[in-house]
């Protein structure tokens, strides 16, 4: 689906990974929405553990328009390069790898996200030892559609999508709980439960088998994370935890029952050598057949998966080889019994004169029946009454012989409503009289209710008007209520019936008009806050202090003086409290240099300490008096000066 590319962001001197998406998939206008959609939604998820998500964009290019991310850069592994290198691993390393992949599932929870597509290939282990999950949101882009997916298709990897992925396309938090819930029984035991000649058979398991503990493949396991494993993995999206963070707080419990420590994501191979895999692999590791469990995988919900696809090869049954037994029905019948010859003859010979005479009797019969027929005058022409009155088509037809008139109506384009198009025979056709003939009449041109395609992108509009018209021009406007690129309405109106392909024009929302953010800074918050109001947007004041503008006035503000916002958004101005002041505390004559040093700092306030005769003294010195004296306003930060003997 895409190419990623290592590079360097010259404006902030910082490498970046950029994920340029295939351009079939960036020439869809309505996969760059959702791609836009979801990348904003990534780039919210601030969280140590989770691929940080800088900017997107668009670009055209040679290629076409081409659609991108501009990502952190992790420079390490994925987890699933250590599972190659290691086989599984040790619960402790398990539970320490698990945890931040569901620490950073359980912010995207919080948030609405849901992943869609947890696996090794999405977990990324830095050569710091920092494991981050990737991909947030880009398996919805490619998949699906708001309540997504596209219907009827899931997306993800097979070996560890949800049965609910798999029957009907559906997948919420707990679906991500799921796919976590199996790479944790890939961590325990190398190996993911279910295998299979083909991605249908691995997902046909998903659906109609459980998930095994972790301790029937590898003996040794933990009863408390078979059962965590069984709980996450459950068939009934109800029966596992509510949530990633619901995972998480289980998985917490697990290791604190088991005095788990927690120990360092496996550092790389060095460029010299390379760590050993394990001594002796299962044999029911998932090294041969079955799906490729790294590529993405679509399936149809509710797929039939015939038993052929995880069973063995089929054989051809032996032949059945019966012994002789008795004679059948028909070997023990006696032979039949002899017939007279001259009896026989005499019957054929009767025979044969009946079916002369008959043949006879019908060649009269035909050759009556076809003079008749030619003599009689039974044919006629229907007469031509296209673009009559109907009375008058009704009037000619009777004339000429037609009784049984049927009247049906029919749409044209070119004929007026109520005026005959034609008949069945058509006009000047020679039939016999009498016959049935129908009569069609007019409506109009048939008419088509426009498809109301409100609040759709362009491409879905498209594709609804498509089997009406091929006619589509699209305008845009600014509208402060429909989305960016929706649609706002169309011309003619969406349930006006018109002609078929009747052009129709889609407008387009351009979203709120920007308006300029006016600058009022040095301005008095009343001014300031009536100024900004007046140009549609709302104020939130912060107060500070401050020793360089007066009380009141206008300090700063964002979005600054200049910019651009949509109408109805929030302009926050940092407002001077003044300059902070404070009150010298009473230090009484006789109070310790650090009794009195603490009272004064822990106001705001410097010391300076004098004795009588000059120079400094210790802390244990006597205050004598102090400048300014004690119940003085001063400035925050002030020096007040000790006199100590």
């Amino acid at each position: 689906m895409s190419t990623v590319y290592s590079a360097v962001d010259e404006r902030l001197d910082r490498h970046v990974a950029i994920k340029v998406m295939e351009s079939g998939l960036s020439a869809d206008p309505a996969f760059a929405d959702r791609f836009t959609r979801e990348a904003r939604a990534s780039a919210k998820l601030a969280h140590i553990n989770t691929v940080a998500v800088f900017d997107q964009g668009a670009e055209v290019t040679s290629r076409g328009r081409l659609v991108y991310l501009v990502m952190e850069l992790v420079n390490g592994r994925t987890l699933r390069d250590l599972l190659r290198e290691r086989g599984r691993l040790s619960p402790a390393e398990a539970v320490s790898i698990m945890e931040p992949v569901l620490a950073a599932l359980a912010v995207a929870h919080r948030a609405g996200l849901v992943h869609r597509d947890v696996k090794p290939e999405n977990i990324l282990l830095s050569d710091d030892g920092v494991v981050k999950v990737a991909d947030f949101g880009l398996a919805r882009a490619v998949g699906t559609e708001g309540a997504a997916t596209q219907v009827g298709m899931m997306m993800g990897t097979v070996a560890y999508c949800s049965p609910e992925q798999v029957s009907r396309g559906n997948t919420d938090q707990r679906s991500d709980v799921y796919s976590a819930g199996i790479v944790l029984f890939e961590l325990l035991t190398g190996q993911t439960p279910y295998v299979g000649d083909s991605a249908m058979a691995v997902a046909y398991q998903h659906v109609h088998s459980r998930v095994p503990a972790p301790s029937s493949r590898v003996a040794g396991v933990a009863h408390q994370l078979d059962d965590l494993v069984v709980r996450a993995t459950d068939s009934d999206p109800a029966g596992r935890p509510a949530d990633a963070g619901a995972f998480l707080a289980q998985l917490a419990d697990v290791r604190a029952d088991l005095g788990l420590p927690v120990v360092p994501v496996p550092a790389r191979p060095h460029s010299n050598g390379r760590h050993p895999g394990p001594a002796n692999p299962s044999p029911t590791a998932d090294t041969t057949a079955g799906p490729h469990i790294g590529a993405t995988q679509q399936l149809a919900p509710g797929a039939a998966v015939h038993n052929t696809a995880i069973g063995g090869p089929a054989f051809a049954a032996p032949p059945v080889v019966r012994s002789p037994g008795p004679p059948t029905r028909a070997q023990a019948l006696p032979p039949p019994p002899t017939v007279n010859p001259n009896l026989a003859y005499r019957r054929k010979r009767r025979r044969g004169l009946l079916i002369i005479v008959l043949v006879f009797l019908l060649l009269g019969a035909a050759a009556g029946f076809t003079g008749w027929w030619l003599v009689a005058g039974r044919y006629t022409k229907v007469p031509q009454v296209s673009g009559e009155p109907r009375a008058t088509a009704l009037t000619a037809l009777h004339n000429a012989g037609f009784d049984k008139v049927t009247i049906s109506q029919v749409n044209d384009e070119n004929i007026p409503k109520g005026t005959v198009v034609g008949t069945k025979p058509g006009g000047n056709s020679q039939v016999r009289r009498h016959a049935k003939v129908t009569l069609l009449i007019s409506l109009g041109p048939k008419l088509y209710p426009v498809p109301d395609v409100r609040g759709k992108s362009e491409s879905e509009a498209r594709k609804a008007l498509g089997a009406f018209t091929d006619k589509i021009t699209t305008t845009q406007h600014f509208n402060d209520s429909v989305p960016k690129d929706a649609v706002i309405e169309t011309d003619p109106p969406a349930g006006q019936k018109v002609r078929g392909n009747t052009p129709v024009t889609v407008v387009l929302s351009s979203g709120p008009e920007l308006i300029d953010v006016p600058d009022v800074t040095g301005n008095n918050q009343d001014d300031a806050t009536n100024t900004l109001h007046d140009k549609g947007f709302e104020v939130n004041v912060v107060e500070q202090f401050s020793d360089d503008v007066d009380q009141g006035e206008v300090i700063s503000q964002d979005p600054q003086g200049g910019d651009q916002l949509e109408k109805g958004h929030t302009v926050t101005i940092t407002v001077s409290k003044g300059s902070e002041t404070v009150t010298v505390p009473d230090i009484s004559a006789g109070t310790t240099v650090g009794d009195a040093r603490k009272a004064l700092t822990d106001q705001g306030l410097k010391v300076k300490v004098r004795g009588l005769t000059g120079g400094g003294g210790g802390d244990d010195k006597q205050v004598l008096s102090m400048d300014p004296p004690g119940g003085t306003e001063v400035h925050r930060g002030d020096t007040i000066t000790l006199y100590v003997f």
